[in-house]
């Protein structure tokens, strides 16, 4: 079925209820919350007597500026008489509103194929959600607006990576293109995302530890990381890696080491991550761990594939 022919089933989905919950992800980032801002606000203005609410929570702190009215789960009430449409995840452990059945729901992501849905529509491809839902607004001639334009740039920039990582291709640039042919304020919206002196002072601390063994560039911090800082602060940390794969294990508040991995050309950390109960990408992936002591086990593991 051509992806123009699903964008068409996926809005018939849409305009065929009354009340739709969007739920976004565990640590969440900017695509499952710009995606469920975007997706919000199309449907408020392309669909007619469609209440729309996001179920979720934990959001970064330098993304907030995107959420204009509280969010967190929604009441058992208007959950149980709307339609859930699930953004940037194909995991049903990794959904923030555990009460989502994926048989009754649909998803729009950019991970492998996983579970059973109501429908969807994506795939592993996509170098972000946000460009598919970009998109869709292309093909079917949504009407839009700035919290639209933020959103989906957001999704896309953050979840690319400022456009280093993760299956981009022509088509990207062409979608910021249209994105900023309709109105997007590029250095307005940077200037939104910076971090603060705090978090930049975190992440400075952080990567000074960077240590290397074999093919692997590696940093342990033992202090609790919030979610707010985890994508930059591995993002800035991959930068200064001068080896083919880099990991990084940061303290939750759980007690327990929320672990990313990247890649810089073919090597599938995927595999990596799916040994040690995770998921991802080829390029970007993550997993948990309950101390840092496991560190040499998965560094092993990691040089042994090939």
């Amino acid at each position: 079925m051509s992806l123009t022919k699903n964008f068409h089933l996926f809005w018939e989905h849409i305009n065929n209820s009354k009340n739709i919950t969007l739920c976004t992800h565990v640590e969440p980032d900017g695509d499952t919350l710009g995606c469920a801002i975007a997706l919000k606000h199309l449907i408020l203005l392309n669909s007619k007597n469609i209440a729309v609410k996001i179920s979720g929570g934990d959001y970064p702190r330098n993304l907030e500026f995107l959420i204009d009215e509280p969010i967190d789960l929604v009441d058992q009430s208007y959950f149980d008489n709307s339609l859930k449409v699930v953004v940037d995840t194909s995991t049903k452990r990794r959904i923030f509103d555990k009460r989502v059945v994926t048989e009754e729901s649909l998803k729009i992501d950019h991970h492998p194929h996983e579970g059973k849905w109501l429908f969807e529509i994506g795939g592993d491809h996509w170098p972000a959600t946000g460009q598919l839902i970009t998109n869709m607004v292309r093909e079917l001639n949504l009407k839009i607006n700035n919290q639209v334009l933020e959103g989906l740039a957001v999704a896309i920039i953050t979840d690319t990576e400022f456009f280093k990582e993760r299956n981009v291709n022509a088509e990207t640039f062409l979608d910021m293109q249209f994105l900023l042919e309709k109105g997007l304020n590029y250095n307005a919206l940077l200037k939104k995302m910076q971090l603060n002196n705090k978090e930049n002072n975190i992440i400075y601390k952080a990567i000074k530890q960077i240590q290397i063994k074999n093919n692997v560039s590696y940093i342990i911090v033992d202090e609790i990381v919030s979610n707010d800082i985890v994508r930059p602060l591995v993002a800035r940390f991959v930068e200064l890696s001068n080896t083919e794969v880099s990991l990084a294990y940061l303290k939750r508040k759980e007690g327990d080491y929320r672990c990313e991995i990247r890649s810089k050309t073919t090597y599938d950390v995927s595999r990596v991550a799916n040994n040690f109960g995770g998921g991802g990408h080829l390029n970007s992936s993550g997993f948990v761990q309950k101390d840092s002591e496991s560190i040499n086990q998965v560094i092993d593991f990691i040089n042994s594939l090939k």
